[in-house]
């Protein structure tokens, strides 16, 4: 219940737990990028899985993220405080980036994993560098603009009703997303 009431005093509390695991990913999948590249041979294996795992809790959790939004912040916002619509016009597109950017990580990793001439390798390994140091900074620069731009105008610009309101759309929907996705996961 005190947590039930600590998210209603502020939207930003929701997300603050997501927003963490993801920078910290981010650290790691920088940290992975740059050992990849000076470790050499010896924990390649263990630095390109540390890459691939990585990239798929991003890919989840950015899927996710952006279904809520679009599904229940981002609609509520334009609804409630119009004039924040460019900002999420933009925060969208920036999006797209991410998928490609999450896109360009999968190929590459493909596709070093099957790639053997050390010299390929090498241009591959330089590719996911440039990538990777893109994709995180983009990454990074997006949780920033969307806690300054969206998260918390709503929490000084909604009265506590709407915020209310909101919250409790977030929260049912993630209880909804959630056992599909234990469903996907089946066999």
């Amino acid at each position: 219940m005190a947590e039930r009431n600590l998210y209603i005093k502020s939207v930003m509390a929701l997300f603050k737990k997501e927003h963490q695991d993801v920078l910290q990913k981010l650290d790691e999948l920088n940290d992975s990028i740059s050992n990849l590249q000076y470790e050499g041979k010896v924990f390649f294996g263990k630095n390109t899985k540390a890459i691939e795992k990585t990239v798929q809790f991003l890919k989840k959790k950015l899927l996710e993220h952006i279904e809520l939004d679009e599904e229940v912040i981002f609609s509520y916002v334009q609804m409630h405080i119009p004039k924040l619509y460019p900002m999420l016009c933009f925060l969208r597109a920036e999006r797209n980036e991410f998928k490609l950017s999450i896109k360009n990580f999968e190929f590459l990793s493909k596709q070093l994993r099957v790639e053997k001439n050390e010299l390929r390798q090498q241009k591959i390994i330089d590719q996911i560098k440039e990538k990777g140091i893109y994709a995180v900074c983009l990454m990074r620069n997006h949780i920033q603009i969307e806690i300054e731009s969206v998260y918390k105008p709503i929490d000084q610009e909604l009265h506590l009703e709407e915020k209310k309101e909101l919250i409790t759309k977030c929260l049912k929907y993630r209880l909804k997303i959630r056992p599909r996705q234990h469903a996907n996961k089946s066999p």
